[in-house]
């Protein structure tokens, strides 16, 4: 048998399959019991016959006492010894010449008690047999011809009765089936429109305390997520793509340049200081790229113990030598370590230090402090450069964001460094949050301290 290819219909057959196993086994047992019941009952009937017989031998005649065990199916037959002398009865009906009193009403024999005689089977008749005073041999016999007949129509009715029962059975569950699972097939169809490129269709079921209320709630915020994840990369491609053009053209039109003139020595180097700052431009950028998109996939950490002040003053010193025009002051408690990638943790200070840099005008100060809060070092980095205004301390933790007054595209970079620093961060098991301490900008990063 072919198993369908339909839930609803897997569903629907288990369900048959599983009621024609109940309703089988039920029948059975109800055959089984009530056949064994009613040859039972016949059994019970020769045995208080012959019981009865017993009592009433020596009261009656031989065709009297006959006549008394005869009925309900039980033939009677009454010999002498040698059979020279028989009386039988056979049927329910008295025996002719023999009336009933007027009004008088058949009734069943008084039973007293049950012989214990054993009961004999010849094919379908089940007889018993017995010695009375007299020299008399009395055998009773019963046909169970009637109980097999009974018991195969009632077999014929519960099969007509389980088929009904089943047609009934698998239209209720294919109807109940139907109505449980629409909302799988409105994810089918919903997915099939997505996918021809609907993206804004959703399930929006109204009961999510169900399973498949709760798995279709569920395939709503994947949905959701997934197209914002699409407009998120494709953002990101956008922007990443409009940074890498401006290096690009200025290479470009250096090139050509120098292809339509013939420019002098002094040209020439100037020229190709602007090629190799914009190549390196380009560099930065692809770097940043990089970096980002393994910050989103899990960076690879080097763990060991670092001394985070120490670690501010070399990267500190590094930034004196970029930009001689400002004041660095680095301060704080030595002897605070946290446990993490040296390499890792100085590119985030670095980031940190240029993004002041760049916010900073010439003959200001960048000052870095670190601190202990409890279970938690904290190095934090300001400058006094025009801050960040409130409506954009959270976009410039974006990628590809500047804050109008402390980056743009000639004197910063292109919007990676603090999304970087996070993402860094937090692979740490910490994070980078903007502080407002008052004039200017101060970034602070919170790192676990080593145990």
């Amino acid at each position: 048998m072919r198993r369908p290819a339909s839930l609803r219909g897997r569903v629907t057959l288990g369900v048959l399959a599983l009621l024609s196993v109940v309703l089988a086994g039920l029948f059975t047992a109800v055959d089984i019991a009530l056949s064994a019941r009613l040859h039972a009952d016949a059994r019970t009937r020769l045995t208080d016959r012959m019981a009865l017989a017993q009592q009433l031998q020596g009261t009656l005649s031989m065709q009297r006492l006959a006549d008394r065990l005869r009925g309900d199916g039980v033939v009677v037959r009454l010999c002498t010894a040698d059979g020279a002398t028989c009386a039988t009865a056979a049927s329910d009906a008295p025996p002719p010449g023999v009336g009933r009193p007027r009004g008088e009403r058949p009734r069943g024999p008084a039973l007293t008690r049950t012989a214990s005689v054993p009961v004999e089977t010849a094919g379908s008749v089940i007889f018993v047999r017995s010695s009375l005073p007299g020299d008399q041999i009395l055998t009773l016999s019963l046909d169970t011809t009637q109980i097999t007949e009974a018991v195969n129509r009632l077999i014929v009715f519960e099969v007509a009765g389980g088929v009904l029962a089943l047609l009934l059975a698998g239209l209720a569950a294919s109807r109940i089936s139907r109505a449980a699972l629409r909302p799988l097939e409105d994810m089918t169809v919903v997915a099939r429109q997505i996918a021809a490129g609907d993206r804004g269709q959703r399930l929006d079921v109204p009961r999510t305390d169900t399973e498949l209320g709760r798995t279709a709630a569920a395939f709503d915020a994947m949905l959701d997520e997934l197209e914002a994840a699409e407009i998120r990369m494709r953002s990101f491609l956008s922007d990443a793509s409009h940074e890498l053009r401006t290096p690009l053209a200025g290479m470009q039109a250096n090139a050509e340049l120098l292809l339509r003139e013939n420019p002098d020595r002094e040209q020439r180097e100037r020229i190709a200081v602007a090629m190799v700052r914009e190549s390196r431009r380009a560099a930065r950028l692809v770097d940043d790229l990089l970096t980002m998109a393994r910050v989103g996939q899990g960076v690879p950490l080097v763990v060991e113990r670092v001394e985070l002040l120490a670690l501010a003053e070399a990267e500190a010193e590094r930034a004196r030598s970029l930009s001689p025009g400002l004041a660095y002051e680095v301060a704080g408690e030595p002897g605070l370590f946290v446990d993490g990638d040296p390499v890792r943790l100085g590119q985030i200070i670095t980031n940190l230090l240029d993004n002041a840099r760049y916010a900073t005008p010439v003959g200001g100060t960048v000052t870095v402090r670190v601190h202990r809060d409890g279970a938690r070092v904290r190095l934090d980095v300001g400058d006094t450069g025009p801050g960040v205004s409130p409506g954009e301390r959270d976009l410039i933790f974006e990628r590809f964001a500047r804050g109008d007054a402390s980056r743009s595209r000639h004197t910063g970079g292109a919007g990676l460094g603090l999304p970087i620093a996070r993402g860094l961060a937090q692979a740490h098991g910490g994070d980078l949050t903007y502080v407002d301490t008052g004039p200017g900008a101060t970034f602070r990063l919170d790192l676990p301290a080593a145990t």
